[in-house]
This record gives structure tokens, C-alpha cells and sequence, in this order.
């Protein structure tokens, strides 16, 4: 009976005990499909778009691609990100230089005031890396890349910045 309640449980997508996913995601006063952290609301977009159209559809949504701004934040993102993608993970943020060159700055207008980098990023390879995804190498961390590149997104709801 312990058997086909588990096999059951995973036919339904149910996480295993075995799961390392490190929170777990609360919809709270969010809207449907959206996830609750720190009182702002966040919702993994899993349609591959360029960075600029990834921001226009978070706009769309009364939002912009997610600003991050503590070692807590980047944990839920993560979370939220590995909760729905469970292969490559890479996944546009809402941090460009695309304004000026070596100014990093965030698509909602908030100060960067925290960073989690690859080891050796941002490296601008080819003059061209503008645009940052999440979830880089083993490290999972952040890389600058061309901003046409297609990759899903993450969307956070506006919020008084810190």
C-alpha cells in the first residue's frame, strides 16, 4: 500500500522526501502562478525569450524581471527557478549594463546592492555580454551574456526599493 501511495504521489508531481529543494513556495496573497517572498510576489515564466522581451512581458504583468537583493533572496529564486525547471535552470534576471557599459543596474530601477557572480563574471566576451541569467555553471551563480539569447524568466512584483 506504501508503494502505490508514493508511486501515486509522484504521478501527481508531489515532491519526494528525497528533494533538495530549499524552500518551500507559499502563494500567500499573490496572484495564481505567483510566489510569495518577503512580502513580493514572483512568478518563473518558463516561455524562452531575449532578455528585452522577457522584461516586456514582466511589465505586462504589472512587474519586471527580478531584482535581487540578499544571499536570502538569491536562495528563493533559486528555489522558485529549480521548482519548475529541473534541467539547465539558466534563467533571466533583471540586471543590464545595456544603458552604459560596466554600470550594472536593475530593470526596476533599484540599486545593485548585492551581486553573486560567477568566478570570473562579468567578463563582456566579445564586447557583448549585456544582459544576466541566474544559475550559471555548477555554481549556480550569475553570467553576463548577449542579450538575444532565449532563456526563461523570473518576474517580481514592484516594490519601494531598498
Amino acid at each position: 500500500m506504501l508503494l502505490f501511495l508514493f508511486l501515486f504521489g509522484l504521478a501527481l508531481g508531489a515532491e519526494s522526501p528525497s528533494s533538495d529543494h530549499e524552500m518551500k513556495l507559499q502563494r500567500g496573497n499573490c496572484p495564481l502562478f505567483w510566489f510569495t517572498f518577503n512580502n513580493r510576489c514572483y512568478k518563473y515564466v518558463s516561455t524562452l525569450m531575449n532578455w528585452a522581451d522577457a522584461e516586456l512581458y514582466c511589465v505586462s504583468e504589472k512587474a519586471n524581471l527580478v531584482s535581487i537583493h540578499s544571499q536570502e533572496e538569491q536562495n528563493f529564486v533559486k528555489s522558485l527557478i529549480n521548482n519548475f525547471d529541473h534541467a539547465e535552470g539558466r534563467t533571466w534576471i533583471g540586471l543590464s549594463d545595456k544603458q552604459k557599459e560596466e554600470t550594472w543596474m536593475w530593470s526596476d530601477g533599484c540599486a545593485v546592492d548585492f551581486v553573486f557572480w560567477y568566478s570570473g563574471e562579468p567578463n563582456n566576451i566579445g564586447g557583448n555580454e549585456n544582459c544576466v541569467h541566474n544559475n550559471h555553471e555548477e555554481d549556480e551563480k550569475w553570467n553576463d551574456v548577449e542579450c538575444t539569447f532565449t532563456y526563461p524568466s523570473v518576474c517580481a512584483s514592484r516594490m519601494l526599493c531598498p
